[in-house]
């Protein structure tokens, strides 16, 4: 039985915290678009019905899979086997940041997903990417760069190339965002590494998080923001 406390500390409070906002959910047909390695169709495949989508095959070496879901090794193209309104949940966390064509991964997810279900999206929040650099890297220069409408880059995946409510809308203009959370509010704030790890602080800095995650001048500024798009009716 694989645990988040095998993941980086940050990963894990990030995984922790946005299964919260999402809550408990069963008995439901997922699609987790985007799956990596599966860490979070695992979470939901417990108690539901999982599909995972994921191009990159080498992120399946060591993928989670103590429930069982189907994994299909593909990209938007793959969804192409199933009809209109399919869906309960559709999960696209950090996904879109780095697709070509966002419009087209959205019109593909909107079409499978139910008119009563949802689509969880997690992008990345160019403002709390402003404060890391202004604060945590003392990049000037990078968070002016922000500031002034430039991408930023990934270690892993490459060019962050942000996003925002407003675009999805002219893209899907059949969507609503029912709900922004915020993640990683402070996280990012706190130098020493020692209590990243530590659980207690954990649970402390997540109730903290969950707190200001609804707030708007919190969630504002946080890392990520979490979006609950659903289907205008």
């Amino acid at each position: 039985m694989r645990h988040l406390t095998e993941l980086p500390a940050w990963e894990r409070l990030f995984k922790k915290i946005v299964w919260k906002q999402l809550g408990d959910i069963s008995d439901k047909y997922i699609l987790d678009f985007g799956s990596g390695e599966g860490i979070t169709a695992d979470h939901f495949a417990k108690d539901n019905k999982v599909i995972a989508v994921e191009p990159w095959e080498e992120m399946l070496k060591d993928a989670w899979q103590d429930y069982e879901y189907r994994q299909i090794i593909g990209n938007l193209s793959a969804l192409s086997e199933f009809q209109d309104n399919t869906f309960d949940v559709i999960i696209c966390h950090n996904v879109l940041e780095y697709v070509d064509d966002k419009a087209e991964v959205m019109r593909e997810l909107s079409r499978v997903v139910k008119p009563e279900g949802y689509i969880s999206l997690v992008k990345h929040n160019r403002n709390g990417r402003v404060m890391q650099m202004a604060v945590l890297l003392d990049d000037f220069e990078k968070a002016s760069a922000l500031l002034d409408g430039e991408d930023s880059m990934a270690s892993r995946f490459g060019q962050i190339r942000y996003y925002e409510v407003e675009q999805i809308r002219k893209w899907c203009p059949e969507l609503t965002c029912e709900k922004t959370y915020g993640i990683r509010t402070f996280w990012d704030l706190q130098q020493n590494q020692e209590k990243h790890s530590d659980e207690s602080w954990q649970d402390e800095m997540m109730k903290l998080e969950m707190r200001v995650s609804e707030m708007d001048a919190f969630r504002n500024i946080a890392f990520f923001n979490h979006l609950i798009m659903r289907k205008a009716v």
